[in-house]
């Protein structure tokens, strides 16, 4: 059975909503101290007040984009706050579906930054060995199957969850020998308010239908995502680093 305890000290980005919700709440459940960010502290304050030990779970609301060249320091600030971290987890993102004629880079860039840029900068933060426990550390970013998978419509998207895919193997290689596993996850379509609201509500009801029947068990639910980043950020996965895994319910 995966237990943690409350030095297992557990950033999660993102943690307001969807998966990086039912991560935060998994973790909390088996007994690891979670810092829970996200951009809106009614959210995180709705989150915590589902989870089962309050106590052990701190929110520290933050918007990423707004100062992305301070977040490893922010990350350093946790560490002072509330001691060594052993997991992170960049969850925070949202998702985009956007043909090539209407291609921009403003919008390109904004989602490079959340899904990438972000997410490298907390990883740096998280690296520095001020912050972090040593060896059994971890790491575990939330990706897509959309890289790996060509579909129409999600260029912007799948480049930029692609790259951190790509980045998952470099880091691995790169933390080795400091004790730090890096690991991602590439889900398929899981059932979130963001994946309601920016693709399956545009679907018509057939083709809706469709992509529900795609799926051979089914849509994901965020605790099948949340079930493996836990295992992933727990020592029962301490052989495993460098791996892309990918979750979606037999489609691929």
């Amino acid at each position: 059975m995966i237990t943690f305890n409350a030095n297992d000290r557990i950033l999660v980005t993102g943690a307001s909503s969807g998966i990086g919700k039912a991560i935060a709440l998994q973790l909390n459940a088996l007994g690891a101290t979670v810092v829970a960010s996200g951009r809106s502290q009614q959210r995180l304050e709705e989150m915590r007040a589902q989870c089962a030990h309050p106590d052990a779970l701190f929110l520290e609301p933050l918007d990423l984009l707004t100062d992305m060249d301070a977040l490893p320091s922010w990350v350093r600030s946790l560490r002072e706050q509330y001691g060594k971290l052993s997991g992170l987890v960049p969850c925070a993102g949202t998702a985009l579906i956007s043909p090539l004629r209407e291609f921009d880079r403003t919008m390109a860039t904004s989602f490079f930054d959340i899904h990438y840029t972000a997410a490298m900068l907390l990883a740096k933060g998280f690296a520095d060995r001020r912050n972090n426990v040593g060896r059994g550390a971890a790491i575990v970013f939330i990706g897509s199957r959309a890289p790996l998978v060509a579909q129409a419509g999600l260029s912007i998207y799948a480049a930029a969850k692609g790259a951190i895919l790509a980045a998952t193997g470099v880091l691995s290689k790169e933390l080795a020998s400091v004790g730090i596993r890096v690991n991602a996850l590439a889900p398929g379509l899981v059932k979130t308010p963001m994946a309601e609201k920016t693709y399956l509500s545009f679907l018509p009801e057939e083709r809706r239908q469709e992509e529900i029947a795609s799926y051979p068990f089914g849509l994901g639910e965020p605790e099948d995502v949340a079930s493996m980043a836990v295992f992933l950020l727990s020592r029962h996965s301490k052989w495993i680093t460098g791996q892309t895994i990918v979750l979606d319910g037999g489609r691929y």
